[in-house]
């Protein structure tokens, strides 16, 4: 028996609006996903140059992500050498480090939060890491994206020292530049106000 025209186009278009459907919820869990991705935690550990203490590197930790990491860990491949100070291979060989946040760890660390761990000078960290990479494993959880609960995330970030070879390390303290240039203004306006210096003019 036949079956009428009408009756394939029916099913044609309920087939057509299970599809449309199975797409729209399939976009929009996709859509759901990354903006929960995009909200998520991402904790790191790097070394950078302090731009107002000039030879001064630091160790910072930041959570770069959009969302709070909690139960923020951390462990290294090697000890992490701690004040390591000096500018030259005469430098004195730092002692491990012993206390602080990569030690202790961080109960939670906010969106754009930061620990910044004055680390040392070039020399003292070249004779405490040497040419190695210490792999800093950061371990911490967040909320799942979906399901109920906490869901945990890892984290290796390789710190070195080496590539701070050659690198411009001039002092870029402006406002105590500032500072000491207004300063020795202020000095010598107040020598001259006292009358124990004389004001000297000379004309060119």
């Amino acid at each position: 028996m036949a079956v009428p025209a009408a009756q394939w186009t029916e099913v044609g278009m309920f087939w057509t609006s299970v599809s449309l459907a199975i797409i729209t919820v399939t976009a929009t869990l996709i859509n759901y996903l990354f903006f929960r991705s995009q909200i998520e935690p991402d904790v790191l550990v790097y070394a950078t140059p302090d731009e107002r203490r000039s030879t001064i590197i630091l160790l910072v930790i930041s959570n770069v992500g959009n969302g709070l990491a909690q139960d923020v860990t951390f462990r290294s491949n090697r000890p992490i050498p701690e004040n390591a100070f000096g500018l030259d291979q005469n430098a004195d060989t730092p002692r491990a480090m012993t206390s602080g946040p990569l030690i202790t760890g961080i109960p939670s660390l906010g969106p754009g939060a930061k620990r910044v761990i004055t680390w040392g000078q070039y020399g003292g960290l070249v004779k405490g890491i040497g040419d190695e990479v210490i792999d800093v494993e950061v371990r911490y959880r967040c909320k799942r994206s979906i399901l109920p609960g906490y869901k945990n995330k890892k984290t290796v970030c390789p710190v070195d020292i080496r590539s701070f070879a050659g690198t411009d390390a001039s002092d870029q303290n402006w406002d105590r530049k500032l500072y000491e240039e207004m300063k020795s203004i202020s000095d010598v306006f107040q020598a001259v106000g006292s009358g124990q210096t004389p004001i000297v003019i000379r004309m060119m």
